[in-house]
């Protein structure tokens, strides 16, 4: 399997090249095109995981309910395009199998078949972190892509750093956070228009991402003309 990723920063996408009886699972939806060698399936199962109450913790999550498989059949090679909802950025994640990858709502692209996919409960944290209560679990060996709105940065993290709510991509399970105010208090936090932020402890790997959809979502809703009846 290769996978090359296009147009990286503003409009991205990811082109994956199958090779005879390879299979690449992404969120239903994310599919573009696909060469006419390669046999589309929807499932709720991942590798080790699955079945409708997977598909459930995984739209609690933030994800969608189904999962897509692509697999080049009939002997030849295929290729997929995948891309994400949101105009922004997409990466590649390789996997060796030391550690799992938490991804935030939303983030999850696809992976190979070999990934286990599951759903971690964040509980309290989750809502206030302005992510689900649910985050994406990823483990095993293989490829993961993520999507985000707007650039993707990759931290690489010896000890603690902190983020806006909102602009966490994935990141190693190896790293712990917390949730706590901005400022030096709560009024100074929400008067400078910051709120919440997520505090990441240890050693690990943080994706982030530039912009933030939710708040994006917010301000342009109030734009746009009210609903007729």
């Amino acid at each position: 399997m290769q996978i090359a990723i296009e147009d990286r920063g503003a409009f991205a996408s990811a082109i994956v090249k199958l090779e005879p009886g390879e299979t690449f699972v992404s969120e239903s939806g994310a599919m573009y095109r696909t060469s006419a060698e390669v046999d589309t399936d929807v499932t709720t199962r991942s590798k080790g995981k699955g079945g409708l109450l997977g598909g459930l913790k995984r739209l609690l999550g933030g994800e969608s309910f189904f999962l897509s498989k692509y697999t080049a059949a009939g002997g030849v090679a295929g290729e997929v395009g995948i891309a994400p909802m949101l105009p922004g950025d997409v990466m590649q994640v390789e996997l060796d199998g030391s550690s799992r990858w938490l991804c935030g709502g939303g983030s999850y692209l696809g992976s190979s078949e070999d990934l286990a996919l599951d759903t971690q409960f964040q509980g309290l944290r989750g809502m206030l972190s302005g992510e689900n209560l649910y985050f994406l679990s990823v483990e095993g060996q293989g490829s993961l892509l993520v999507g985000a709105f707007g650039c993707i940065r990759e931290a690489k993290i010896d000890g603690e750093v902190v983020v806006d709510t909102g602009h966490v991509v994935a990141f190693e399970d190896t790293l712990t956070y917390e949730i706590s105010k901005a400022g030096g208090s709560w009024l100074k936090s929400f008067l400078g228009g910051e709120g919440l932020v997520m505090k990441f402890k240890g050693t690990g790997r943080l994706l982030v991402q530039s912009h933030n959809p939710g708040a994006f979502g917010s301000k342009l809703g109030r734009m746009l003309p009210p609903r007729k009846a």
